[in-house]
């Protein structure tokens, strides 16, 4: 008899949610998108992201299970994020759920935030990787390197400042273009000369060259201070394209670093900036030189949904393995019991 986890996702600004059988098959995802109205201040407004997803939580559940045809009664849980993520957020999707499992007598599964970016790589496909294997979650709100093993998840690095996706951001204000940034650079980069400017290597030497960790608030600094000196001068595309190149570069010597610690099954690479065009190039010759398969969300599922999250309590479902109704919400990556 087929399983299914229904989804819901709102750790940030997209309300979404999603049905999802045990063979990781999406059957439906609606998702109701802030980015047009976080546009207007360049970045995310927590208290405003709260109340929309308040005003569109149900709706969104609504039409998720309409569209998937599977009823209400047919759910064999109902799972949603609890950790990272904005608290006001969080709170209207947990809260949802919540009801949602008393009211269906449905069992309640709480899912962290970045394993589900990382399951999000194998919606709609047949394989998965086996343990243990490496993943890599870079995103807006999250740079984080963790070791998938039978046993459980190790955090391996984290970014020490920004994240990726952030300094994406931030750079993209300040040379006015478009929010998010991360598309609106990875475009223009793509007509670009990354040898033209002379930004600094991240993190090559120094006293933490040797780590796993990430920093990204460097290249940031770097970038600014370009613009500002040459102004309407300044050769953006040739700019932005070795902004991108510094990260990308940073992001395989760590992964590299990693693989020489102890050798992984395969590579997972998920989160919004896995949409990245040099990223997936750069997951791909990585994996290919090493012979391991690699694991990339479909763009469609970079960014954060509902699928992403029933996919992650599949194995949880399989344990048995369930969420008390009592639990909490957290903006950090530890848990709330």
């Amino acid at each position: 008899m087929t399983r299914y986890i229904l989804g819901i996702e709102t750790s940030c600004d997209d309300t979404s949610a999603a049905v999802v059988d045990d063979t990781l098959r999406v059957r439906a995802v609606q998702t109701t998108s802030q980015t047009n109205l976080h546009a207007l201040f360049g970045g995310v407004i927590p208290e405003l992201a709260a109340r929309n997803h308040i005003a569109w939580i149900f709706p969104v559940i609504d039409t998720a299970l309409k569209k998937s045809g599977v009823a209400s009664a047919d759910l064999s849980a109902v799972a949603v994020t609890n950790y990272p993520g904005l608290l006001g957020s969080l709170l209207v999707g947990v809260g949802a759920a919540k009801g949602l499992s008393l009211g269906l007598k449905k069992p309640l599964i709480a899912v962290n935030h970045l394993e589900a970016h990382i399951h999000s790589a194998f919606l709609d496909r047949a394989e998965r990787p086996t343990a243990p294997y490496l993943a890599l979650v870079v995103s807006g709100g999250h740079t984080t390197l963790m070791e998938m093993a039978e046993e459980g998840t190790t955090v391996l690095a984290e970014t020490m400042d920004d994240a990726a996706g952030e300094a994406y951001d931030k750079i993209a204000k300040i040379a006015k273009l478009p929010y998010p940034g991360g598309p609106a650079i990875d475009k223009i980069a793509q007509t670009g000369d990354p040898s033209r400017y002379d930004l600094p290597h991240l993190m090559r030497s120094g006293k933490y060259k040797d780590t796993l960790a990430f920093s990204f608030s460097g290249i940031k600094s770097a970038v600014k201070r370009i613009l500002e000196e040459e102004g309407d001068t300044v050769a953006l595309a040739d700019l932005m394209a070795c902004f991108q190149s510094r990260v990308v570069e940073l992001i395989e010597r760590r992964l590299t670093a990693a693989w020489e610690q102890k050798p992984y099954t395969a590579l997972v690479v998920a989160g919004g900036v896995a949409a990245n065009s040099a990223v997936r190039t750069m997951a791909q010759s990585f994996t290919e030189r090493r012979g391991v398969p690699l694991y990339l969300p479909q763009l469609k599922y970079c960014q954060d949904n509902g699928a992403m999250v029933a996919a992650a309590a599949f194995p949880r479902l399989d344990r048995g393995d369930f969420s008390p109704l009592d639990f909490d919400v957290t903006a950090t990556c530890r848990p709330q019991k």
